[in-house]
């Protein structure tokens, strides 16, 4: 058998081995680049800004926020991992039931659902095209969604089908909070406050209202409220734009201003418990009360939130909040009383 030892065949052997080899560089270094992208999207998704946190129990909790980013903790807010929601729209609102079920809603419409503690998210179908606000379920299956438009959607099978259960004249709901099966209220733009004691079955107006100036032609109307939360059929709290806060203790019937001294911020979210903990956050503002309202304090945060907003506060267990914002902020108390400690922000 003859072998060839030409130097053209030695030449071109040595020119495969190189292109070979360059091409295993090139492939290497293909993997390290898109291993460095997709590093770099985890990172800037881990640092996008928080709206919503839900925590079902006190150790397993979400978060979720812009570019339709949701986190997921089970060490009750220490640390936390990306989870893919499937979208990039933004998510404003986060709510589950339990350590399985949990329902995320925001821009152009969507409604996500997870049975399965978010290891998959699935889009489920929205009766309306409107930019959706804030979604609180009661149990796995029966939950609503509020929405631009004054638009209340529910659902009594988790979500398989949705319904306009109501809507009014063309202003945005931003906030909807159920304190049993039956008493829910939802609040937003001029001030609008809606009730139902029959678990949505009917819903009635309680406050708001919206006018044209006759004289000078500008809009004449109630405080823009961001957030609403039912501690029980009769007490609810409320906030919203220029540090307005009020209360109802008769289950609506009437609402008062609460006078906090804080400055005027835009208060953009409230949460309670039934022992008298009200916990107000907005633009550069945090305030707690152990009093019912009464008294009011403003923790101390590290990093200070003076230049930055939070946007979401979640109870935790019985006794503990968990409080999300700008740039990937989450902040835990130090302590189950947190009204006197001092609240750190987690390194992502």
């Amino acid at each position: 058998m003859d072998v060839d030892v030409s130097p053209r065949y030695f030449l071109s052997k040595r020119i495969t081995t190189i292109l070979n080899m360059v091409a295993m560089v090139c492939f290497i270094s293909f993997l390290v680049s898109c291993a460095q992208v997709a590093q770099q999207k985890k990172e800037k998704a881990m640092n996008e800004d928080l709206l919503s946190a839900s925590f079902p129990t006190e150790k397993e909790g979400w978060a979720c926020g812009r570019w339709g980013t949701v986190l997921h903790t089970t060490d009750g807010g220490k640390t936390w991992t990306l989870q893919s929601s499937g979208t990039e729209n933004t998510l404003v609102s986060i709510h589950f039931v339990d350590t399985q079920n949990g329902w995320a809603v925001g821009e152009e419409g969507t409604i996500l659902h997870t049975a399965d503690g978010g290891k998959t998210w699935e889009k489920q179908k929205n009766p309306v095209p409107f930019y959706l606000m804030k979604v609180y379920f009661v149990t796995p299956l029966k939950g609503w969604i509020v929405g631009e438009r004054t638009h209340i959607l529910s659902t009594v099978d988790g979500g398989k089908t949705w319904n306009i259960q109501f809507k009014d004249e063309d202003f945005i709901l931003k906030s909807v909070s159920f304190c049993d099966e039956i008493h829910g209220w939802a609040v937003g733009e001029y001030g609008f406050i809606y009730h139902t004691k029959d678990g949505g079955v009917t819903w009635q107006k309680q406050a708001g209202h919206f006018d044209i100036s006759e004289t000078t032609g500008g809009v004449e109307g109630g405080n823009f409220l961001f957030d609403v939360t039912a501690v029980d059929p009769q007490t609810v709290w409320a906030v919203g734009i220029d540090g307005y806060v009020i209360r109802t203790v008769d289950g609506g019937k009437t609402w008062k201003e609460v006078k906090t001294d804080a400055p005027k911020a835009q208060l953009f979210c409230v949460a309670s418990n039934r022992a008298g903990t009200v916990l107000i956050g907005g633009n550069g503002t945090f305030l707690i009360s152990a009093d019912n309202g009464k008294t009011w304090k403003n923790p101390t945060f590290e990093p200070p939130i003076i230049y930055g907003w939070l946007y979401g506060i979640a109870r935790r267990g019985s006794s503990e909040f968990v409080a999300v914002g700008w740039d990937g902020s989450i902040y835990l108390s130090d302590s189950k009383n947190p009204l006197s400690s001092s609240w750190h922000r987690v390194k992502m």
